[in-house]
């Protein structure tokens, strides 16, 4: 298995995708749809539209971050803007592109700073007209005939996808057609990708080495955002699971406000972002730094599935995570059931408690976005450079039989991506994974 031994030289990330790959992305895209037009239809035209700048309060914006496909094909990162691209359905037929986007104001630069020039704009997304997006109806009246076959996000705005059912001859939605493309990275991708998981993994290893015996949750989302953002990540890829004791049972705990408990184990579910692209990696640890037997015997439980897991999908002659699914339900209940977790000798009730006590899929596809590319199904053979998660838990109810282990919630999870020779490539080595090497972070052992 390969493992990523990148090191950080500085703390500068420079973007691993060239200005030509994005109109590589887009001729690409023009050669699916262009077999999915009907007769008599003689153009496509694809229309995009960006992410929206919204506000928390009257003058106070969210933290800003594009639309994943927006950004794939058009490397533009500024909000409010649209991007459409024509082209005949004839395979000589050229690309042409239309930047809709709004220039900032004298005042408005006072406040909020200049935009990006549009010979930046133009770098990546290769426009031969930038038009203000208040002409977006107007352009669309002029381009958009009967003989159009139109793609569009067609769940991302009501309105103008009602206006292009009126001109054009089909609409379709564009989300399935552009993750056919995004699920496999190209080999500047599978970099941004390495870069960062490297920096997802060093941020989760140091965020674990000043952990110990933290009194909140929220002590330890701060301290995960400095230990990312002192490395180079420009946000959290999501907000993070901090979850201490028994919340370590709701898979998507957020508050991350409640104090916690010496005693306890927490559950840390964290990412980066970084150039467009997002790592997503998962640990547990004692907040003392010393685990108690209940708490180590289940860990170590599973964190044998989860190596045996590594080991499986770097073994498979073609990798699908559906498998690799079934494969982490089979070891979970063996490996419970000689802990002493599941009581049950018949295997049928055996995976059905494993199930019980990890309700979630062993995996999911990474990359610009934490759960990437959704419309890709998880029961097909993936081609090398697929990016996706290795991530079995384990969550215990009270009422479990087995007191001991009530209350325990454990998840590990890594990023792994498939090798074009085979086998898969651990992208997340940076960040420990054995109860010894964790304690070793904390400081509590030799």
């Amino acid at each position: 298995m390969l493992r990523n031994q990148r090191k950080i030289i500085n703390s500068l990330w420079p973007s691993r995708i060239p200005n030509e790959e994005y109109a590589t992305r887009r001729t690409n895209l023009m050669r699916i749809l262009k077999k999915e037009v009907k007769t008599g239809e003689k153009q496509v035209v694809v229309v995009m539209k960006g992410a929206q700048k919204s506000y928390i309060a009257p003058d106070v914006p969210h933290a800003f971050r594009q639309k994943s496909h927006f950004r794939y094909l058009s490397g533009i990162t500024t909000s409010d803007c649209y991007y459409l691209i024509q082209c005949g359905v004839q395979s000589s037929s050229s690309e042409l592109a239309i930047l809709f986007a709004n220039r900032r104001s004298e005042y408005e630069e006072l406040w909020e700073g200049p935009l990006p020039t549009e010979s930046e704009w133009e770098k990546t997304s290769k426009f031969s007209e930038i038009v203000p997006t208040n002409r977006l109806l107007q352009t669309l009246e002029k381009v958009v005939d009967k003989g159009t076959a139109v793609f569009f996000d067609t769940s991302s705005d009501d309105f103008l996808a009602k206006f292009l059912q009126t001109k054009a001859n089909s609409v379709r939605d564009i989300n399935h057609f552009i993750e056919r493309l995004r699920v496999v990275k190209s080999e500047n991708e599978m970099d941004s990708m390495r870069d960062v998981c490297n920096l997802g993994g060093q941020t989760m290893s140091s965020m674990i080495s000043g952990a110990r015996n933290l009194h909140n949750e929220n002590a330890i989302c701060g301290l995960l955002e400095f230990e990312g953002r002192r490395r180079g990540s420009e946000m959290q890829a999501y907000p993070p699971v901090i979850a201490g004791g028994v919340r370590a049972n709701t898979i998507h705990y957020l508050e991350a406000n409640n104090d916690l408990n010496p005693s306890e184990c927490v559950l840390v579910d964290a990412g980066c972002d970084l150039n467009g692209y997002v790592s997503d990696v998962t640990r547990c640890f004692p907040i003392s730094g010393y685990w108690s037997d209940a708490q180590l015997s289940l860990y170590e439980a599973l964190l044998y599935v989860h190596e045996e897991l590594i080991s499986y999908a770097h073994n498979m002659e073609k990798v699908r995570l559906s498998a690799l699914f079934k494969r982490m339900n089979e070891l979970l209940a063996a490996s419970f059931s000689e802990l002493g977790l599941i009581k049950s000798t018949d295997h049928k009730e055996m995976i059905h408690l494993a199930e019980k006590l990890c309700p979630h899929h062993v995996s999911h596809y990474l990359g610009m976005d934490v759960h990437d590319c959704p419309a890709i199904s998880r029961d097909i053979d993936l081609p090398g450079n697929v990016s996706f998660t290795i991530e079995p838990g384990v969550y215990v109810p009270m009422d479990w039989n087995v007191p001991e282990f009530r209350g325990i919630g454990y998840r590990i999870e890594d990023d792994v991506a498939t090798n074009p020779s085979g086998g898969i490539e651990l992208l997340t080595a940076a960040v420990p994974r054995d109860p010894i090497e964790i304690q070793r972070l904390m400081g509590t052992t030799e």
